[in-house]
């Protein structure tokens, strides 16, 4: 809230889409390919009407050390693929000689007037038989093995579809003490788990070769020894079979002091240890999109009192990631999460931390729910969601919606894009145990108690039957419902009332909410027996001008028993920068976390 107005998932976050190639020769800062000498990589999927291939020359005499790249249609000849590396490989050689020969008058040229092509210094072998100049490259993708390229007694083993990065990007702030990683990482056929990654330190451009390896792995955290320096992250991208290029890029700012220990540090004091068995620990948190929080009018209405580089995204995406990682959970419910946050950065970290994720956005705005569980707990049986607005012909909330008059209401009510998104699990220690866990985000403003109340009262039913579902689809087993978020809504008000005592009246205040959309004659019921794991803090929002208790972390009573609540920071720790977000806060909200275990 923004309360002061009050598929199988991919091994990694393959893109599949046209190469962006890098020179070998490139500046600081670029990213550097440093493709493997006497290998050709092919990269073309059937269907596509085109290939690409790259290769690394690399002539002693003459001092080149090149990449080349082509992007060529299957339907050409081999001779005319031929010509064109012909030409463009001459084009360099030759301009590299030209330059040389003034100095050493007995230097090798390569003619470019030459048909380097018909005389054979430059062909394709398949079997170590050259390839008739007529087939149709077409063909020779279809069957790729054994297949060589040769150019001036150079001999190049072709590779199809070897592991192959696209993009590897550095953030543009890191920080010591917190986790750093590519900001963009985009692959052709490789498993991240499968690949290496290697970490250096340099304290000058000036000095490329004194680069100091400082760490391995996706994820970095940087230490004190490395602040005022560049990092350089090194790539060889891998699969179960197969290995590729490596590329490296390094970082264009040095490592920066972090604001130190943070209130979260203190709470992880209390989730050094993963969980086993029937017990597993959930945590909730609004993170605080970027979408909302990058605004002249948060900047300056808003939170105020917060440094402009504490609300930038690349500052407080560091912080987060760090918090989540350190909870030990296994179950993560995320909201205000943007697209490309997800994308590029939770996805893929946690990932290498053998999560898996999924997300929807809020209907067409760019940020939405994100639910992770851990890999080695739990596996994914099923995912759904529903824009609350667009389907209130839920069965249930359709009586009740019939029921309503207040054609104002309503009209307000269709225009939301409110979400719930669910995420069937089953417990890899206790098959027969089944987690049906809801995520949602409703309605924020102030009026609009009667608006949240139909949402959550149709987030509530909505899970329940899915739960109810899903029982019916494994009888043998105990199917568990969990339901987190960031609901807008305080203790006192009927969405509480509603989970936790599974009635609202009539006479529930939340329907007076606005005079103008009253609804009357409306009460509610839910069957699930539900408790707040994390109780009522005082705080899950904080602000100068707005602090309440708005999230939950919903769970059956009757299946569940709460083992511990991981304590909330002190009022202390909230107002010593004035309030959320801060330098040590990286949102207005504050992450809840319990761990729960399954009764029986």
């Amino acid at each position: 809230m923004r309360n002061t107005f009050a598929a199988k998932l991919l091994v990694n976050r393959i893109h599949l889409i046209s190469p962006i190639l890098t020179s070998y020769r490139s500046k600081h800062f670029q990213a550097k390919q440093i493709l493997k000498m006497n290998e050709a990589f092919l990269r073309y999927d059937k269907g596509n009407d085109t290939f690409d291939i790259s290769f690394r020359y690399v002539d002693e005499m003459t001092n080149i050390d090149r990449q080349f790249n082509f992007s060529r249609q299957i339907m050409e000849s081999v001779n005319n693929f031929l010509k064109r590396v012909d030409a463009n490989v001459c084009k360099i050689v030759n301009k590299k000689i030209e330059r040389r020969k003034k100095k050493n008058a007995a230097c090798k040229v390569f003619d470019l007037t030459k048909d380097n092509v018909n005389t054979g210094k430059i062909m394709l072998l398949k079997n170590d038989v050259k390839v008739d100049g007529d087939t149709l490259c077409e063909s020779l993708l279809q069957d790729s093995a054994e297949l060589k390229l040769v150019i001036f007694e150079k001999t190049f083993l072709v590779k199809r579809n070897a592991p192959y990065i696209t993009k590897i990007l550095l953030p543009s702030c890191i920080l010591a003490g917190f986790p750093t990683y590519p900001s963009k990482f985009e692959s052709l056929y490789t498993d991240t788990k499968q690949s290496i990654f290697d970490w250096y330190r340099n304290d000058s451009l000036n000095k490329p070769n004194s680069w100091t390896h400082v760490g391995n792995g996706y994820l970095y955290v940087p230490s004190v020894t490395d602040i005022g320096h560049h990092l350089k992250i090194s790539c060889e991208p891998r699969n179960e079979s197969d290995s590729g290029s490596r590329m490296e890029i390094q970082s264009k700012n040095v490592v920066e002091a972090g604001p130190g220990e943070c209130p979260f540090d203190i709470r992880h004091q209390f989730t050094k240890h993963k969980l086993s068995d029937r017990s597993f620990r959930v945590i909730s948190y609004n993170i605080l999109a970027d979408t909302y929080a990058d605004s002249d009018f948060s900047k300056d209405v808003l939170f105020p009192y917060c440094p402009q580089y504490a609300l930038d995204m690349d500052y407080r995406k560091q912080l987060i990631l760090k918090e989540i990682i350190g909870f030990n959970s296994d179950i993560i419910c995320l909201q205000e999460v943007d697209k490309n946050i997800f994308e590029y950065d939770l996805l893929p970290s946690l990932y290498m931390l053998n999560y898996n994720g999924v997300f929807v956005t809020k209907n067409e705005v760019n940020e939405g729910l994100a639910t992770f569980f851990n890999q080695d707990r739990f596996e994914k049986l099923g995912f759904e969601r529903s824009i609350i607005a667009q389907n209130v012909d839920l069965p249930k909330f359709a009586a009740i919606w019939s029921k309503i008059d207040n054609d104002k209401m309503k009209e307000r009510f269709l225009s939301r894009n409110t979400t719930i998104q669910v995420t069937t699990l089953r417990s890899k220690e206790n098959r027969s145990e089944i987690l049906v866990v809801g995520n949602t985000h409703l309605y924020f403003k102030p009026d609009a108690d009667h608006i949240r109340l139909l949402q959550g009262y149709y987030a509530i039913t909505y899970l329940h039957d899915i739960a109810k579902r899903i029982q019916e689809e494994n009888p043998e087993c105990n199917v568990s419902v969990i339901l987190c978020g960031d609901f807008n809504s305080v203790p006192e008000c009927g969405i509480y009332q509603l989970i936790t005592k599974n009635y609202v009246s009539e006479t529930c205040e939340d329907w007076k909410s606005n005079a103008e959309e009253t609804i009357k004659n409306i009460s509610l019921t839910q069957d699930l027996c539900m408790s707040s794991a994390c109780g009522v803090p005082e705080y899950t929002n904080y602000t100068p001008e707005f602090s309440a208790c708005l999230d939950y972390i919903f769970y059956e009573r009757d299946k569940f028993e709460v083992e511990q609540v991981v304590p909330m920071p002190s009022k202390e720790e909230l107002t010593l920068h004035t309030g959320l977000p801060s330098v040590v806060f990286p949102s207005d909200h504050i992450s809840l976390c319990a761990d729960l275990k399954l009764k029986g």
